[in-house]
């Protein structure tokens, strides 16, 4: 399980090194007030009025040819609401029959202001695909707080043999407004087409995505009399590495041949004429950036001498330091002969002047006993601290695993046996491999030995596997390859930052109960539970169902009052029944799982979720900051972070101080692993436990969750139901199971959703907890926790009705939206007493 924790942790790690530009302050658009509208589906009634957008474009101005995706869109206000027509061209239907957005369809976001909170989303899916015939809709309210009015929306369509045309009217109840000239709300309009396997294509009027966790990623709208000229182009522009602005231009046919103009400010423009492109006229431009220390520069473009765009690009400095985050730097190779150090550098070798500007790299060595040392005398682990020395700035600091070799090997002519099992969606038989077994080894060995040129994680797992007694049985993910780099890593940083002087007593938890022992999870009828008698049957039924209606196999469980009265599992995995003891990835469930590690510790005073993370990390220390970083901030996704990853890196602590200045710490709620990552390199450097082997001492092992692995903060977890209801009954008997004691009932309730005035102003209206949401409205009581799942898992725990509620499973698969409120809502019919 393990392999898949890193790949997994790999697949969600998302830290470009360009940067969209945005549209400056003073960009907005005015839709005119239309009277006579009706929502029919018919264009005819608009009479070509309204605020016109006659081009739409992906991101960094991509586009398709039009007989393939054209879209085309116009706006209006009356008393009743906003007024949308978007005309779309698309030559092939395919729409998805749950999640709307992986298929052809609209997606509409709507604020009160750009930037401002209580955004909401509309997702469409138009009906012309002959299984879904119907125009469908959703409504996803990201509103919080009291007295909201409920969300709605009138909308029609017609179809033709080339596209569709939807009308929508998006009423002024859902912000909670009356409207008048002048007033501005934010908008952004996406249209989705997908022809085949794969994720959909995406064009939107305004170009960056995001409007769902970041309303100011909308586009400025006021609502007057007469409206904006026509949008006629597409401006974006992708800044990469802060070295460079790429300026893309997307225009409507006709304009071919003219020639547009880009400059930012104190530069000469640049100039280039727009071509036919994929039945667009469209050009590029690249302009240099601004050198170190200068603002945001102001890109502007005109054609005919009149301006089309004014964009705001990002700070170049912040540019420069985010490209940082994940330039390469390695070892050639990670694994070497002899006493004398490999040197390393950054790949491409130009890159970090183009970042740094002038530099040195200065490496200390360290032997597996944590002594700094010249020349590597014996075989085996050594760890390099590799200092970055800029002319101005700050150092940075990255480390990296190498191995010495005991002696020489002559890769490339000897014949290693290696194989690899292949799924069955691959299409490979068994027996293939068998009959290419040579050619198998062959291509293994070629990647192994390139790897070790470019990756220092094959230092690293050579290393743990000559550290490796032989005859241990299998390891687990707090015993293997990974987990053992990982926690030489985190002696060696205890060690450089002076924390092990100070470290205290070992951590201890959980701890011995006092007084009476809490419930635990075991078997009994319905009638001991409180659950009506026919609940098993019923649930069993409604599962069988799903089960035959769906392409994913899953498991489940449900316990009252520590009573397991449904545990089964359904369907075929991999052409094998599925189990209860089928392990399956919990995805984003791993929060609630890292959030209770850190209120562990909290519980014990061993950390405080209020004090800035340099209280723990020195890699943050010293580095002027306008608003300093909480574990508050990281476990709420306040902190200014993006993307999954960092929990596999050992120095993600120094990576994010390199980009510590340019957090937006505060500022606005962003779903992401990355801050919970950082939450993680906090648990390490107190306890100093690596994460993986904090996790089993301290929760799966007192637990009994001997079938779960779990490597990371947010996202890797594998599992069964049983062992996830083990963690759910402790929390809902307030953080006690059986004679143990795990943290106190006062720190669960801290862990639990709240509005988020502490990290992000007296404003606010998002709730989170510490790894946990709240879930309501599904027919379970109103106090209900868990967390979400991109694979569709569940868990429910009803502090209402002593209930908890697991499902496992891979993804959502087909029909997941029709099943799933049933299943929740069998269970809360299933409660006798309440």
């Amino acid at each position: 399980m393990n392999g898949m924790s890193r790949t997994i942790s790999r697949w969600f790690m998302q830290t470009p090194e360009t940067a969209p530009a945005r549209p400056a302050e003073g960009a907005v658009f005015d839709a005119p007030r239309l009277e006579g509208i009706i929502i029919d589906g018919d264009a005819g009634d608009w009479g070509g009025r309204g605020l016109a957008v006659e081009v739409l474009a992906g991101d960094g101005g991509a586009v398709r040819p039009p007989d393939d995706l054209d879209a085309r869109l116009r706006l209006g206000w009356d008393a009743r609401g906003l007024l949308l027509l978007i005309a779309v061209r698309d030559d092939v239907p395919v729409e998805h029959p749950e999640q709307f957005h992986l298929g052809d369809s609209v997606e509409l976001f709507v604020a009160r202001k750009v930037g401002a909170a209580g955004h909401y989303q509309v997702l469409l899916s138009p009906g012309r695909d002959p299984k879904h015939p119907e125009l469908r809709h959703r409504l996803q309210d990201f509103r919080q707080g009291e007295g909201r009015a409920p969300l709605s929306l009138t909308a029609a369509r017609t179809v033709n043999e080339t596209g569709y045309v939807l009308e929508v009217l998006l009423p002024w109840s859902s912000l909670g407004t009356t409207p008048a000239v002048g007033d501005e709300i934010g908008v952004q309009v996406h249209i989705n087409d997908i022809d085949g396997p794969g994720a959909p294509f995406t064009v939107r009027w305004f170009p960056e995505g995001g409007a769902h966790a970041d309303p100011s990623r909308m586009q400025r709208v006021r609502l007057a009399e007469a409206p904006s000229p026509p949008v006629r182009a597409v401006v974006s522009a992708v800044c990469r590495g802060g070295r460079r602005a790429h300026v893309n231009v997307v225009a409507v046919p006709e304009w071919a041949g003219k020639v547009v103009e880009a400059h930012l400010d104190g530069q000469s423009p640049a100039r280039a004429t727009l071509a036919g492109r994929s039945g667009r006229a469209a050009a590029t431009l690249s302009l240099p950036m601004p050198r170190t220390g200068q603002a945001a520069p102001m890109l502007t473009a005109r054609v005919d001498d009149s301006v089309i765009s004014t964009l705001l690009l990002p700070d170049p400095d912040a540019l420069r330091a985010r490209a940082l985050m994940t330039a390469p730097l390695a070892f050639r190779p990670s694994v070497f002969i002899g006493e004398q150090f490999p040197a390393v550098d950054f790949d491409p070798s130009e890159l970090g002047d183009d970042l740094l500007g002038p530099h040195t790299v200065q490496t200390t060595f360290y032997d597996r006993d944590y002594n700094a040392v010249t020349a590597a005398e014996r075989p085996g682990r050594y760890g390099a601290v590799i200092e970055i020395v800029p002319q101005e700035g700050r150092t940075a600091r990255r480390y990296r695993t190498l191995y010495r070799q005991p002696a020489d090997f002559a890769w490339w002519r000897a014949f290693v046996p290696a194989t690899i099992a292949l799924p069955t969606a691959v299409g490979v038989a068994p027996a293939a491999l068998d009959t290419q077994a040579q050619a198998v080894s062959n291509f293994l060995k070629e990647q192994f030995t390139a790897a070790s040129m470019r990756d220092s994680g094959v230092g690293a797992l050579l290393a743990g596997l000559a550290e490796t007694e032989p005859g241990q049985g299998p390891a687990s993910s707090a015993d293997d390859v990974w987990a053992r780099d990982r926690q030489w890593w985190v002696g060696l940083k205890r060690r450089l930052g002076r924390l092990h002087e100070s470290a205290g007593e070992p951590f201890a938890a959980p701890r011995p109960m006092a007084g009476d022992s809490a419930p635990v999870l075991r078997p009994g009828s319905p009638e001991e539970a409180g659950m009506r008698p026919d609940v098993a049957a019923t649930l069993d039924a409604v599962c069988r169902e799903w089960a035959a209606d769906s392409d994913q196999a899953f498991a489940a469980l449900v316990a009252r009052r520590g009573v397991i009265v449904f545990h089964a599992a359904y369907g075929e995995r991999e052409g094998r029944p599925m189990t209860v003891e089928t392990g399956s990835w919990m995805a984003s469930i791993t929060k609630l799982l890292g959030g209770t590690l850190v209120m562990m510790l909290a519980d014990q005073g061993r950390l405080s979720l209020d004090e800035p993370v340099d209280t723990y990390l020195p890699a943050l220390r010293g580095i002027p900051v306008k608003t300093p970083l909480t574990l508050r901030h990281l476990m709420t996704h306040t902190g200014g972070f993006w993307g999954h990853w960092g929990d596999d890196l050992h120095d993600f602590d120094e990576i994010v101080a390199g980009y510590y200045p340019h957090l937006e710490v505060g500022r606005r709620f962003e779903y992401n692993g990355a801050g919970m990552a950082l939450a993680g390199k906090v648990i390490e450097a107190v306890s100093g436990e690596a994460l993986p082997v904090f996790f089993k001492s301290h929760l799966l092992d007192p637990l009994g969750m001997g079938r779960t692995e779990v490597t990371n903060m947010s996202s890797d977890a594998f599992s069964i139901p049983l062992d996830i209801a083990h963690v759910g009954q402790m929390l809902l008997n307030g953080g006690a199971y059986g004679d143990k004691r795990f943290l106190s009932a006062g720190s669960v309730a801290a862990m639990l959703p709240q509005r988020l005035t502490r990290t992000l102003g007296p404003d606010a209206t998002e709730e989170y907890g510490i790894g946990t949401s709240w879930f309501r409205g599904e027919g379970l009581g109103e106090r209900t926790f868990g967390h979400g799942s991109a694979a569709a898992a569940t868990l429910r725990i009803d502090l209402d009705n002593e209930l908890v509620v697991v499902m496992t499973r891979n993804d959502a698969g087909r029909n997941w939206d029709k099943y799933h409120p049933r299943f929740l809502q069998a269970v809360a019919d299933g409660v006798r007493q309440r």
